[in-house]
This record gives C-alpha cells, sequence and structure tokens, in this order.
C-alpha cells in the first residue's frame, strides 16, 4: 500500500492523456503536486506521467480507467483510498461529444457522454468536496465549455452536458467556499486539442470561423483564475465574447447559426 507523502499536496487529474487534462497536468507539477493521473487510453496517460515525473521531480501516478462506465467513480475512490490518497486538489476534465441529430446519434454513445461529463464528475466532486470541507482545505476544477451557456443543435446532449457542470460547480463553489474549498468553473471555447477528433467533427464549420485556442494557454488561464479563488474562468477575450452574446442575442436567432456551424 502506498501512502501519501505530505511532502506534495495531491492532485486528481482525469482526462489527462492530452489535451487541456495533460497541460493542467504540467502546470500542477510545475506548482509542486503529487499527480494521480486518469484516462481511459493507457499509453499515453504512461506517456504523460513519465514526461512530466522526469521534467518535474514530483511523485507521478497513471491510473487507466473509463470514466463514462457508471461505477467507475466509486472505482476510482476505493483505489485512491487503497493507496491512502486523499486528494488536495480535483481536476474534472474528462469529457467527450458527438456532431449529429440527437435521434440519429448511437443512443448508447450518447448516455455515455452523460455518464461521463455528469455522473462521473458530479460523483467525483461530491466525494471529494465530502473530504475537503472536514478537512477545511482544497480545491476543485470543473472543465465545462462556454457550449454550456446555449442549447447546441446538432451537439444537443454535450451543450446540455455542459451547462451542468456550470450549473452544478458555481453552486458548489458558494456551498462550499464557507469551508475554505475553491471551487472553479472553467469555461473554454474551441481548443486545439483531440476532442474533435473524437467528436467526428474535424470539417465542421465551427473550427473553420471560431480562433482556438492552445491546451497550455487554456490550462494557465483555467489555473490562474482557480489560484485566485475565481468560480468561473472563461478562458481568452473571443470566449468572453461568446459568452456574452449567447446571453443577449435571444436563441431564435443564434440556435440555427449554432447547427449552422456543427455541419
Amino acid at each position: 500500500m502506498q501512502q501519501q507523502d505530505d511532502t506534495f499536496p495531491t492532485a486528481v487529474v482525469t482526462g489527462a492523456s492530452s489535451g487541456i487534462g495533460e497541460a493542467l497536468a504540467h502546470e500542477l507539477a510545475q506548482d509542486g503536486y503529487r499527480l494521480v493521473l486518469v484516462a481511459r487510453t493507457s499509453d499515453e496517460l504512461n506517456r504523460v506521467a513519465g514526461v512530466i515525473a522526469t521534467k518535474y521531480d514530483v511523485p507521478t501516478i497513471a491510473i487507466p480507467k473509463d470514466l463514462s462506465t457508471p461505477s467507475s467513480g466509486a472505482e476510482l475512490a476505493a483505489e485512491l483510498k487503497r493507496r491512502e490518497l486523499e486528494p488536495d486538489l480535483l481536476v474534472n476534465n474528462a469529457g467527450f461529444g458527438v456532431m449529429g441529430e440527437a435521434a440519429s446519434l448511437d443512443l448508447e454513445e450518447q448516455l455515455e457522454i452523460i455518464d461521463l461529463n455528469v455522473r462521473t464528475l458530479t460523483e467525483l466532486s461530491i466525494r471529494c468536496a465530502r473530504t475537503m470541507r472536514r478537512r477545511g482545505r482544497g480545491g476543485i476544477m470543473n472543465v465545462s465549455s462556454v457550449a454550456g451557456t446555449l442549447p447546441g443543435p446538432n451537439m444537443a446532449v454535450y451543450y446540455a452536458s455542459k451547462a451542468y457542470i456550470t450549473s452544478f460547480t458555481e453552486a458548489l463553489a458558494v456551498e462550499l467556499r464557507p469551508y475554505g474549498v475553491t471551487v472553479t468553473a472553467v469555461v473554454p471555447g474551441v481548443t486545439k486539442t483531440d476532442f474533435h477528433r473524437r467528436a467526428r467533427m474535424e470539417h465542421a464549420r465551427l473550427l473553420k470561423s471560431t480562433p482556438a485556442m492552445t491546451a497550455e494557454q487554456v490550462a494557465r488561464i483555467a489555473y490562474t483564475g482557480h489560484r485566485k479563488g475565481k468560480r468561473v474562468v472563461v478562458t481568452g477575450a473571443y470566449n468572453h465574447f461568446s459568452s456574452w452574446c449567447s446571453w443577449l442575442i435571444p436563441n431564435a436567432i443564434l440556435l440555427p447559426i449554432v447547427r449552422k456551424l456543427h455541419t
């Protein structure tokens, strides 16, 4: 059994094998965190863990796990308990979406989006919140999206899941702040990651018409905002503008545009 070395605070990062999760792992390692990296792809996860352990000289643990299964949250919690690891920071970054009309896409795949983006994120957040509240310290970062600011025709389930993440995270932030726990919703826009390939939207008009940030830029802004105690961190000026437009412009005008962008 591996006991926690109190020299290093512990951060658990899901979806850590690439993209924003990998970039956040580097930010946290640079800040002196022991890392518990979680993702479904073991080869890429081990690659990231190896690079970080070598570059930053911090303890790094890779736990391959598909978090889209309903039992995965409890299984990960049990594995952390077995290793006697209590997270000081939880980063819920794992998530995916699929482009297409909801009635035409595979139903099971869309339910997996809900299980991963909503169910597992909620379970891990609440499990860690209970421990952090008792200890009187800690942090949770949940990666949402600008997509969560409005409905998303041709990506209906994904957009809805991100709206849930932002709403849940903001509420949790208010509940936990009196106990010394900082909770942050990270709200990026289009980011240069592998998300678009998995979502089968590499040729979508959205990617051709919207400026994209790098995962490293998003991670840096997100972690800086979290350290400042922000409840919501929208990454980049363009994404701030997009969020503002989604509240100002009626959905009757916006939704046909969003649908066209997802073709």
